[in-house]
């Protein structure tokens, strides 16, 4: 297994394309669409990111068909999980937190659009998740 990471997203209107994009760039991670690409090999990667938007309060349905698809591969690794959400604080934060128990991933972000920028326009919130993911 190498050691390297893989972000694996589901978007619709562009903002997870974009978000994964630019964490992807900033880890140097391969990146996949789940609209472009769903049979994807996994076992160079021993970290996967997974990002979605949320729709009526669920993750998009292309992500939860692949995780489940992948349910045996995917516990072989680390995985961490980014969600494009219209909510902030504790709503924001209830809805990552359900929606990351539904998919089985612990380690869980929200970004909502709506917080403080960095000078690429991107919330500062991503740059802390990418902080984190460096550590």
């Amino acid at each position: 297994m190498g050691n390297t990471t893989a972000v694996i997203y589901a978007s619709k209107l562009g903002k997870t394309r974009k978000v994964g994009n630019y964490i992807a760039k900033s880890i140097s991670a391969d990146m996949f669409d789940l609209k472009k690409q769903t049979m994807i090999n996994m076992s160079a990667y021993n970290h996967i990111i997974f990002g979605t938007g949320i729709h009526a309060g669920k993750p998009y349905k292309s992500l939860v068909t692949f995780l489940e698809a992948n349910k045996a591969e995917l516990a072989k690794k680390k995985t961490s999980l980014f969600i494009c959400c219209m909510y902030n604080d504790e709503k924001g934060q209830a809805q990552c937190e359900r929606v990351s128990s539904e998919l089985g991933i612990a380690e869980a972000v929200f970004f909502d659009g709506k917080s403080e920028k960095n000078e690429e326009g991107f919330e500062i919130a991503i740059d802390d998740f990418i902080a984190k993911l460096r550590a």
